[in-house]
């Protein structure tokens, strides 16, 4: 029988979080933006894009296959999240958004956007669970130095940015140097056997943002930057491992394993915008040109030898302007962009190496191309004194062509969707307003769903379905804001207020892996995976609030916060049973302080509790439900300013209560975490 680690004392259990920030909620428009200033978030001490986006408010994290976790708004599938990198997303696989989010190094963040809804003028018109658009710095920011040290053994990070021009006409310039280890251990448990198993994993990452910054003409704003993501990751697994693996077969083999995964990434991209301020108007153009590299490999020798290894090569050269009307109580936007995308997937192996009876790889050979062209028309009216209304259409038309290394060619697809969104805001008083927001958006498949390929491994095969269509989403959001205190200005007001958001996203034609059986002459039955439409829908309803107040002194400040999500998919003929959604978790808690005793030192924590959550997984038997347990995270700080702005950071994280799990059927697999400390030395940036 497995002991549990016990539980936290309640005293450390019950520390509440550093009270994060609540949303500076835009002003004079209707939608429901919210912005995230970096520098209030410094105190967990974060190393990337991914540790900031978790202590946000209405944040969960889900379980990708290989066991590595993932940001998500609404309790929706990161699928549906859109993250963009100063307006436009990253390139990269279908992992694109975990990528993104642990490429990006956290001392280049300037702030982030968070759009719950999707809005016409975001980029393809928005995400389905929420758009989170990360702005880097500017050459308007100062510069630093920061070194850290901690996590595992030998784990440390050095940055620095600082200016190489003058004041008028800045170049800055920030690169970073992180090299992260983690170290993992757990048993698994079933009818038959248990075992112990180990993992370990380092990445090197060095990473360069160079920005300018000028007006033209003392009115014009210009700005043109470059950005270069490099990384080495390996990582390696040994013991009794079952649930996330690579392995050759559909179902958990209970035996020891020996794996290895390695992976280079590299990322370029340069872009840059112009904004032409007229009385009336302004005219914002801008570009994109990028590139993507990522080579990756995995083996293993137990129990079955195998190795396959994969090359992804993606560019993309983005160019379009958008059109502002600035004053008057009726005001009107209209953008248009162009967007060429090419990818070229190579595999040098044909074996494939499946994580959770989901593909972590293809051995196909093939070569994408796609042009786009997205289109909006964006209305804005003051209806009343304490009323703004807002109507928009976002329309996005492709035409895509594959070229495939066997010779089975899918020719020129196309596609046009009208995505239309409506948002209102009614102002009850100085204090207090209600929001109501509704769209549709739309999720497009994979690309490596969508190849007409067919790959055989034993007695199971892989097909690509050519014929999938996207996903429609219709989402309606409901929100109540009140501030305790109001300032003269959002961003002085922003540590004080309630937020309550109702919201519904209903999935029409949801993509999911089928599963049949053919028989074949000479191997008898054959099990048979294929990505297809469901013929009914899935829905997600969800209920989030946040609180953040002082109480009753300014130099403690306190931050609760709940939600509650609830989805299923339609059953159907080949679906036997109404099944959650991927990764959504049940509920999710948070509850955060922070106290300043005294001039220049601060401490304080946060702890956050997520529900379970599960995902499906087809079996040569059907589905079968791969369940989550429990999660919980404490982080705690304590930060000392000195003078001329240097500080001291001290952070610790923490997991508190049981041992996290994952089951499948009859095998229950933990996972050990030991505490993660960092000690950082740094002028702020």
């Amino acid at each position: 029988m497995r002991i549990h680690r016990p539980l936290t004392t309640l005293v450390l259990a019950a520390l509440p979080a550093l009270a994060a920030a609540l949303p500076q909620s835009v002003e004079n428009v209707a939608y429901p933006q919210e912005i995230y200033y970096s520098r209030d978030y410094r105190y967990y001490a974060p190393e990337t894009l991914f540790d900031l986006l978790k202590h946000l408010p209405g944040v969960t994290l889900g379980w990708q296959s290989d066991g590595q976790q993932e940001i998500q708004l609404h309790g929706l599938d990161s699928r549906y999240l859109s993250i963009l990198i100063n307006g436009q997303p990253l390139l990269g696989a279908s992992g694109s958004n975990l990528l993104a989010s642990r490429q990006i190094p956290a001392i280049m963040v300037d702030h982030i956007e968070i759009d719950r809804n999707s809005r016409a003028d975001l980029s393809m018109g928005g995400g389905a669970a929420g758009t989170i658009n990360v702005v880097l710095n500017d050459s308007y920011a100062s510069d630093g130095l920061m070194l850290s040290a901690g996590g595992e053994t030998l784990s440390n990070r050095v940055a620095l940015a600082t200016h190489l021009s003058d004041d008028e006409q800045p170049l800055r310039l920030t690169a970073e140097q992180r090299l992260q280890r983690y170290e993992t251990s757990g048993d698994t448990e079933s009818d038959s056997t248990e075992g112990e198993w180990q993992a370990s994993s380092r990445e090197l990452s060095r990473n360069i943002h160079l920005n300018y910054n000028t007006l033209v003409n003392d009115r014009h704003p210009l700005q043109l930057y470059a950005l270069w993501l490099h990384a080495d990751r390996k990582d390696h697994t040994e013991g009794l491992y079952p649930l996330n693996r690579p392995s050759t077969g559909l179902t958990a083999d209970l035996s020891d394993s020996n794996g290895e995964r390695r992976e280079e990434r590299l990322s370029q991209r340069l872009g840059g915008n112009l904004q032409l301020n007229w009385s009336h108007l302004a005219l914002e153009t801008f570009f994109v040109a990028e590139q993507f590299d990522l080579d990756s490999s995995l083996s293993q020798t137990l129990p079955d030898s195998a190795s396959q290894s994969g090359r992804i090569d993606d560019s993309r050269y983005v160019l379009g302007w958008q059109l502002n009307e600035t004053r008057n109580e009726h005001r009107w936007s209209m953008g248009l962009s162009m967007q060429q995308m090419k990818r070229v997937n190579g595999s040098l192996e044909d074996t494939m190496l499946i994580s959770s009876s989901d593909r972590s790889g293809l051995p196909y050979n093939y070569d994408f191309k796609e042009n786009r062209v997205s289109a909006f028309l964006l209305d804005r009216w003051q209806l009343t004194p304490s009323t703004r209304f807002e109507a928009g259409m976002h329309i996005d038309s492709y035409e895509m062509s594959l070229d495939s290394a066997s010779g089975s060619d899918s020719g020129v697809a196309t596609d046009t969707f009208w995505l239309p969104s409506f948002h209102l805001v009614h102002s009850l008083n100085s204090l207090r307003r209600i929001r109501i927001s509704m769209s549709q958006s739309s999720r497009e498949p994979d690309i490596a769903d969508r190849i007409p390929y067919e790959f055989r491994q034993g007695t199971t095969i892989w097909r690509g379905n050519e014929t999938l269509d996207s996903e429609l989403i219709s989402n309606v959001d409901i929100g109540y804001e009140q501030n305790f205190r109001r300032a003269t200005s959002a961003l002085s007001d922003r540590h004080s207020g309630f937020y309550l958001r109702l919201f519904q996203r209903i999935i029409n034609d949801p993509v999911y892996q089928s599963v049949s059986t053919e028989n074949d002459p000479l191997l008898g039955d054959m099990t048979v995976l294929m990505p297809v439409n469901s013929d009914g829908n899935a829905i997600l309803r969800g209920l989030e609030s946040d609180i953040e107040f002082y109480p009753g002194t300014r130099d403690i400040r306190i931050e609760l916060g709940a939600g509650l999500y609830r989805s299923q998919m339609q059953a159907t003929e080949n679906l036997p049973k109404r099944y959650q959604l991927t990764n959504q978790p049940e509920y999710m808690a948070r509850l955060g302080f922070q106290h300043h005793p005294f001039p220049g030192f601060r401490y304080g924590g946060q702890w956050q509790l997520q529900g379970p959550s599960e995902q499906l997984l087809p079996t040569d038997g059907g589905y079968i439900a791969q369940r989550t347990s429990e999660m919980q995270s404490l982080s705690l700080f304590a930060e000392y300013v000195w003078q001329r702005g240097w500080y001291t950071l001290a952070s610790i994280n923490l997991t508190p209560g049981n041992t996290p799990w994952q089951e499948q059927q009859d095998i229950r697999q933990y996972r050990d975490t030991d505490p993660v400390w960092q000690l950082v030395l740094a002028k702020p940036f």
